[in-house]
């Protein structure tokens, strides 16, 4: 399955309250590195394996959806059980991460700039 770029996302203005009203990431890749084991947990969660949530969330469908934006609340740090997730999946503004938004890669000490 090829990744695609990602998305993010910003809660219904009725739910702001609640879960925030900044912007989470929705991210495959980041998604696709998580280690088996939490994936595993994950499913359990939502009631379907990651990949079909994928697949999914890319139809638009509302069960996806509800996970995929679980998943990156979770993936952001939210320790909320998918149990208690209750959104307004379909008033959810999506957008694609431009490049001015996305943060910068961090530099490692061979590739950083002389100070010459």
């Amino acid at each position: 399955m090829k990744l695609l770029p990602p998305l993010r996302f910003r809660f219904a203005e009725d739910d702001r309250e609640t879960y925030g009203d900044g912007w989470t990431v929705y991210d495959e890749s980041a998604i696709a590195r998580l280690p088996a084991r939490e994936l595993i947990e994950i499913e359990r969660q939502i009631g379907m394996s990651v990949a079909t949530m994928i697949v999914r969330a890319r139809a638009n469908m509302t069960d996806a959806n509800l996970a995929a934006m679980w998943l990156s609340c979770r993936l952001a740090g939210s320790d909320r059980p998918f149990a208690g997730f209750e959104p307004l999946v379909l008033l959810t503004e999506w957008e694609p991460v431009l490049a001015a938004d996305a943060d910068p890669p961090a530099l490692d000490s061979s590739t950083s700039p002389s100070t010459e």
